[in-house]
């Protein structure tokens, strides 16, 4: 669904829409749209076990794929205060892409509670509300971005996306109402999904369990 609910490379309308939508869809630059930048460096020696969540790149790939990392990292409340005094502080609908490792992966952000982050490594695309949260989230994760990331990346060893390549990004956009309820169909699908991925772990878990009770 996601390839045929977004237009292919080269075209501007999708393959399935919903009902009553029929205009082309407007190809915008990112870096045109909203602020693209990171946040100021935070030293590993401010790293705390508790207090305000600090996301690595490895986070948001774990959270893109519904596993909880096993090494949570944090930075004191008067740290956070003092660093999102010079960078800002996330707002919701924001967007975190990482930047290393695993590039092109998206965080949306969905709620006000305070949030840092590692500069260089993750790339924040202050949206200010001009895209749908969803709607932006479900286009990183689509073929049209995902070539763009990986074309641009680089032929080195380890490839990078970076902040002047996020405000390139180009992204298609239709109408904010056709936005929302794009959005609104992948969201209820990841719901779903992660339903069915939690009862297969439960029924993974009892095999396991019965296998070591019912064999000597």
């Amino acid at each position: 669904m996601l390839q045929k609910m977004f237009p292919e490379n080269g075209k501007t309308v999708p393959e399935i829409r919903f009902e009553g939508f029929s205009e082309d869809w407007e190809e915008r630059k990112l870096g045109d749209m909203m602020n693209v930048t990171s946040v100021k460096r935070i030293h590993q020696s401010d790293w705390t076990d508790n207090g305000i969540r600090f996301l690595r790149a490895r986070d948001i790939v774990s959270a893109s794929k519904n596993e909880e990392p096993d090494d949570y990292l944090y930075i004191t409340e008067e740290k956070y205060e003092e660093y999102s005094a010079i960078s800002g502080k996330v707002d919701i609908d924001d967007l975190l892409v990482t930047g290393v490792g695993t590039i092109g992966v998206p965080y949306l952000v969905e709620n006000l509670e305070p949030l840092y982050f590692k500069d260089g490594n993750i790339i924040w695309f202050q949206n200010k509300h001009s895209i749908n949260g969803k709607f932006f989230y479900y286009s990183f994760t689509g073929r049209g971005i995902q070539s763009f990331i990986n074309a641009s990346a680089g032929t080195g060893t380890v490839g990078t996306y970076t902040i002047d390549t996020g405000k390139k990004t180009p992204i298609l956009l239709p109408k904010i109402v056709e936005q929302q309820k794009i959005g609104k169909y992948f969201s209820v699908l990841d719901h779903l999904i992660t339903l069915h991925q939690r009862k297969c772990d439960e029924l993974k878990s009892i095999k396991k369990f019965m296998l070591k009770s019912m064999f000597v």
